[in-house]
């Protein structure tokens, strides 16, 4: 397995300048993905318009390729701008009545929570769930759904403990209370298994930028055609219609598919790039490239816990993922990013703790590399 990825390795020239470790805030590009929008731009500059068939097709083939990751079909992938754009077409989809409420987790990313909380305006409530040692527990979001409960809104991994929660349990809570599922994938596609229909997820969406090596300004919303079917479509354009080509005969039918959220000019230059990220990992499989994130992953935390370090990261197997996050003995978070940052190592500080997530192509000895820059810098 390990011979497979240090091969691929070339593909990422960061490596030469950086040890990569923050792929849970933005990655950097692989070469596929960048060969592919210089090509594009050049398509643009010769051709002008004239090849816009051709760009199309591209994404029709990416989103054949982010149906395949997902376990999903084609016509139920829409591609979004970023993660609170998919989010927010469920949000402003739904019929609310007053009274209603939404369920999520209290550790969710912003971009899980302000789509939710301004729906209070409507007069809907937000009923938060605490996090307990970095896990979210089912039981305590099986508690907080009632009979007003519309939706759960919650990450496949969250942001700040990467904590993996177990979607497919919780669907089966939530079907069972008549409450839909709307999951934040950002932190797990791309780095981890994840079938939305095996789930039993109801929406999905995940920005590109992170996990899955895409630019920014892209994205996959996924959406249960039972569920697509009671949204109303928040932001509607002349290219969410069946018979989008006439331009002289006005009738407001919708796709039955989630191209109807693909309302006007798609970004066409992003998404042949998504389109090389995700063939990239289709090619690798999602189950080795997951195999090889949580080895490295396994070693970072063995080897952190060696030199007396304390993960806060649940690790247990059907909870971790590519986050690892721990304290610093000595120094403040800030001041150890900032010291590993000036050695090479790319990680994030978030909350008191030093969060790191590699991808792929890292390898096991700049995991080591890591370990000797931080006991060097005495953190």
């Amino acid at each position: 397995m390990a011979d497979k990825f240090d091969k691929i390795r070339n593909l990422f020239p960061v490596t030469k300048k950086f040890v990569y470790l923050n792929h849970a805030a933005v990655s950097p590009t692989p070469r596929p993905v960048a060969e592919a929008l210089r090509q594009q731009v050049s398509e643009q500059l010769a051709y002008g318009g004239r090849a816009e068939d051709l760009w199309e097709k591209r994404a029709e083939q990416a989103r054949r390729q982010a149906a395949k990751l997902l376990g999903a079909k084609p016509s139920e992938i829409a591609f979004v701008t970023n993660t609170t754009h998919g989010l927010n077409l469920v949000a402003r989809g739904i019929q609310w009545k007053r009274g209603d409420n939404v369920v999520l987790p209290q550790v969710e990313f912003p971009a899980n929570v302000y789509p939710w909380l301004s729906l209070q305006s409507k007069g809907v409530r937000i009923k938060f769930v605490p996090e307990k040692d970095g896990r979210i527990r089912l039981e305590d979001i099986e508690r907080s759904i009632d009979r007003r409960t519309r939706l759960v809104a919650i990450s496949f991994v969250e942001f700040l403990s990467g904590y993996r929660n177990d979607l497919k349990a919780l669907a089966t809570i939530c079907h069972s209370k008549g409450v839909y599922l709307v999951v934040d994938g950002i932190q797990g596609i791309g780095a981890l298994k994840l079938d939305v229909k095996k789930a039993g997820i109801d929406a999905l969406s995940a920005g590109g930028h992170k996990w899955l090596l895409a630019p920014q300004g892209t994205g996959i919303f996924y959406c249960r055609p039972e569920l697509l079917r009671q949204l109303e479509h928040p932001m509607p354009g002349w290219m969410s219609v069946v018979g989008w080509q006439n331009y002289y005969k006005f009738e407001y039918k919708l796709f039955d598919s989630c191209r109807r959220y693909e309302s006007a000019q798609k970004n066409l230059l992003g998404l042949c790039g998504l389109l090389e990220a995700l063939r990239l990992f289709n090619r690798l499989g999602i189950a080795s490239i997951e195999r090889r994130i949580l080895a490295l992953t396994d070693y970072l935390c063995e080897q952190l816990e060696a030199h007396g370090y304390r993960v806060f990261s649940p690790r247990g197997d059907r909870e971790k993922s590519g986050i690892v996050s721990f304290y610093p003995k000595r120094r403040k978070a800030e001041a150890v990013w900032a010291s590993l940052l000036k050695r090479g190592f790319v990680t994030s500080a978030r909350k008191g703790r030093i969060r790191i997530s590699p991808h792929f192509y890292n390898t096991f000895e700049e995991i080591d590399r890591l370990i000797h820059a931080l006991s060097r810098g005495r953190s």
